[in-house]
């Protein structure tokens, strides 16, 4: 009988021990997401998924400084500016203005402050599209569905290193899954405090950023994308992948140099069709100016803007593409390139 009864013993304290672990983890679980709710305050995030999957995603029109267009510009009225000479720029983060606090330091807002002193009446709108970790591909996207409508003169193309790269988010293939998955405060938090500790880093993230890039959670409708890989050049290593074995197939159409001359090709055809001027500015090497050219924009270039200044002392490191110009730099870019569109555009002719 004893020989019997041992099993069940047995059996009943490896349940006993189960039930314990399963209650511990489930308390566990539970105080951390009551925890995580109540001194988790987030505020809106910058960004949020969009429904034009061309897009990625969009400034959110809850964040601080954007608009009801989903701009960073002042809320105005289209009926209002619809006498104004138009100039709409699409970029990325250097035309969004990362490093400034107020958006009337930005880039964009600096060029319209000086082209109007110089004009001496208010006749430019400058439309600000730039939206942090686009490509050219988004760019290109945003032009058709956005910049378009406002029947901008001119349309200036802000150029960067990761225009040829996927860009800094993408959107979950398992939606549902994704949205199931940030119903818990806690675990998203649990797991991105795991996946991006020094150890994650080292021997998880990588894996998982190439097995299931669903995980790298960023936000509820938005993962973000690994990093470029050691084997690539120095600089573009903090940017997004832009090799096809670290994106999803499903980006692949925005990778590399020849996806990137097709979108500025296009982007070019359609301002030609509709008599919109072209001007491509930022951070443009010889290589993507001749392509450019040969797409007939005109091209004037940061690098031409600073000449022989030290762009450290406005912000922007070269041997850090992260880095991004300050208010200094943004009223330098400004103010320069409302001298040379003045200079070469009859910016108020026939107004």
């Amino acid at each position: 009988m004893a020989a019997t009864l041992f099993p069940k013993t047995l059996k009943g304290r490896m349940r006993d021990t189960t039930l314990i672990v399963l209650i511990t983890l489930g308390i566990f679980f539970v105080t951390g997401e009551i925890l995580t709710r109540i001194f988790r305050k987030e505020s809106p995030p910058r960004f949020v998924a969009s429904e034009n999957q061309r897009l990625v995603y969009e400034l959110n029109k809850n964040y601080a400084e954007i608009n009801s267009f989903g701009m960073r510009d002042e809320e105005f009225d289209i009926d209002a500016i619809r006498d104004l000479y138009k100039i709409a720029v699409i970029g990325d983060s250097h035309a969004y203005s990362t490093s400034v606090k107020n958006m009337a330091e930005t880039f964009p807002s600096q060029l319209e402050k000086y082209l109007n002193r110089n004009i001496g009446q208010r006749i430019v709108k400058v439309l600000n599209f730039g939206v942090p970790g686009y490509n050219t591909s988004q760019e290109l996207e945003v032009l058709k569905t956005k910049a378009l409508m406002f029947e901008p003169r001119m349309v200036i193309l802000q150029y960067f290193i990761n225009d040829m790269h996927i860009c800094n988010y993408i959107q979950p293939e398992y939606k549902k899954l994704n949205s199931l998955m940030h119903k818990s405060q806690f675990l998203v938090l649990l797991w991105k405090n795991i996946l991006y500790s020094s150890l994650g880093k080292a021997f998880l993230l990588d894996w998982i950023g190439k097995q299931f890039p669903d995980a790298l959670l960023f936000q509820e409708g938005l993962v973000g994308t690994l990093t470029g890989a050691h084997t690539e050049v120095p600089a573009h290593r903090p940017h997004p992948a832009r090799t096809r074995e670290r994106v999803p197939g499903r980006y692949h159409y925005m990778l590399g140099e020849e996806n990137w001359r097709m979108h500025v090709q296009h982007f070019a055809h359609l301002c030609k069709q509709q008599g919109i001027l072209l001007l491509a500015t930022g951070f443009i090497e010889d290589k993507e100016k001749e392509i450019l050219l040969q797409a007939e924009f005109d091209v004037y270039s940061f690098y031409e803007i600073f000449q022989e200044k030290d762009m450290r002392e406005y912000g922007y490191n070269p041997d850090d593409t992260r880095s991004h110009f300050n208010a200094q730099g943004c009223y330098i870019l400004g103010k320069i390139l409302a001298e040379y569109i003045q200079k070469h555009y009859a910016v108020v002719k026939d107004e």
